[in-house]
């Protein structure tokens, strides 16, 4: 292990993030070479004055770039730019339990309609109109065929109103950029989406929690938390909530939409997760309060995150600017790909993809209340996702970097807070993202005898 030290002091922004690019600066530069190994969490965390978690962060950022590898028991290394994938060929161990990104579940199928439809497209010359630049916003065949697809969830959505974006991210990106300017106050849940966290950090914009009750967000505190802080937008996640898988009720989201349309505050509700909802679940708040709510959604959830295909569904007084966020961003959503997904949503593709991955995830969350019982929390009967109590012993962090070193990657809850303490003694887990049945529940049974077994005092962490 290296005795190398990086240099964050005179960084700015979080420090995990300072830890990652002061890791990727010293790749650059050589000072961290081919194959060097990393300080393990918690030395590189106790010389730097950090948590653990803030160095499991940091160590998963430059991971995600592809700069260095974790291996199973023995640390992580830089990575030979060389390598392709995850850089692992035949002969290195086998790839570990993913439960860490929240990705739909692998069917064979997916891959197969894939191949069809690029297969149909190729086909016809007409098609190559799909090759050129497009207007930023989307072709008008496609918006109205996600409008309509948004349409059916109860929102109020056309082509007018509806804009498509490259994934989700881009999405809350463009949305937030169309509300807000750097230094601006966005409300949000005390735990959500860590691309959110990211992306208003980016912007330069101060997040603030508010405060919850046993039915999500609480409308009492929503009120002050306006008047305190005068926000200019609230990001939330109503349904399949990320990480504790809570849907609001309907009264409650009637309640938050009379608070908003009081104020007039602008909202971004955050929808990607409907499709694991239970039956009976609600209409977007953007139903409740349409002149306030940008409504968001995106086919990577329960058709493929490789398409990056979303949509935003905007009032009036926000969409010329959320047009030019995505201008100024990537300028179009990449046409061929939105094909496949409208042609999809027409021939009835969508609907048997969503199935089959609901399915799937139905399995998977019933298999973990099976393997860890009263520690999960799942709050409808096929998310994507579960939220763990770790036991008294342990914190999120050290629970997570302890699973890692025996192949099962989970996130620590502190990476989706807002506000301080939050998601400290808890863990998710991302079901669909194993890639298969046999693999996710092989990986829930090593996280419930880690956690039983409590946390070794001579435990090395990665």
């Amino acid at each position: 292990m290296t005795h190398w030290l990086p240099d964050i002091g005179r960084r700015t922004g979080p420090r995990y993030r300072a830890i990652a690019e002061a890791i990727a600066d010293d790749i650059q530069a050589g000072r961290l070479g081919v194959g060097t190994r990393l300080p393990t969490h918690r030395d590189l965390a106790w010389r730097l004055g950090v948590t653990v978690g803030t160095v499991t962060r940091a160590y998963k950022e430059v991971t995600a770039r592809g700069l260095v590898d974790g291996e199973i028991g023995r640390g992580t290394f830089v990575r030979d730019p060389r390598t392709h994938g995850w850089g692992r060929n035949s002969d290195s161990e086998p790839a570990p339990v993913d439960m860490g990104l929240n990705f739909p579940t692998e069917m064979a199928e997916s891959e197969a309609a894939l191949r069809a439809t690029l297969a149909q497209i190729v086909a016809d010359p007409r098609d190559l109109r799909l090759a050129d630049y497009d207007t930023n916003g989307g072709r008008r065949e496609h918006r109205a065929a996600l409008a309509h697809w948004i349409a059916g969830f109860g929102v109020d959505a056309t082509a007018e109103t509806t804009l498509i974006t490259a994934g989700a991210q881009h999405a809350i990106s463009s949305a937030l950029q169309a509300l807000t300017e750097p230094g601006d106050v966005v409300l949000c849940d005390p735990l959500t989406h860590p691309g959110f966290i990211g992306v208003a950090s980016t912007l330069r914009l101060r997040t603030v929690g508010v405060d919850w009750d046993g039915d999500g967000m609480s409308p009492d505190a929503l009120d002050a938390a306006i008047r305190h802080h005068r926000p200019k937008a609230l990001f939330l996640i109503p349904t399949v909530h990320n990480p504790t898988s809570l849907t609001f009720a309907e009264p409650r989201r009637r309640e938050l939409a009379r608070v908003i349309e009081r104020y007039g505050l602008p909202v971004v509700e955050d929808d990607l997760y409907r499709a694991y909802a239970d039956a009976d679940v609600p209409a977007p708040i953007a139903a409740f309060a349409p002149e306030h709510v940008i409504y968001l959604t995106s086919a990577s959830k329960h058709l493929s995150p490789g398409l990056r295909v979303g949509a935003l569904h905007m009032p009036p007084r926000m969409r010329t600017r959320g047009r030019a966020a995505i201008r100024d961003s990537v300028w179009m959503a990449a046409p061929l790909t939105v094909e496949v997904v409208t042609r999809w949503l027409a021939d009835g593709t969508a609907d048997r993809l969503r199935d089959g991955k609901r399915g799937a995830q139905i399995r998977r969350a019933n298999a973990a209340r099976q393997v860890l019982g009263p520690l999960i929390s799942i709050r409808c009967e096929a998310s994507p996702h579960a939220w763990l109590q770790v036991p008294d012993a342990w914190e999120g962090s050290d629970a997570a970097a302890a699973l890692l070193e025996r192949g099962v990657v989970t996130t620590a809850g502190e990476v989706f807070a807002t506000v301080t303490g939050a998601g400290r003694n808890r863990i998710r887990l991302a079901l669909g993202r194993p890639r298969s049945d046999d693999d996710a529940i092989a990986g829930l049974h090593i996280v419930a005898e880690t956690l039983l077994h409590g946390p070794a005092e001579d435990r090395a962490f990665m």
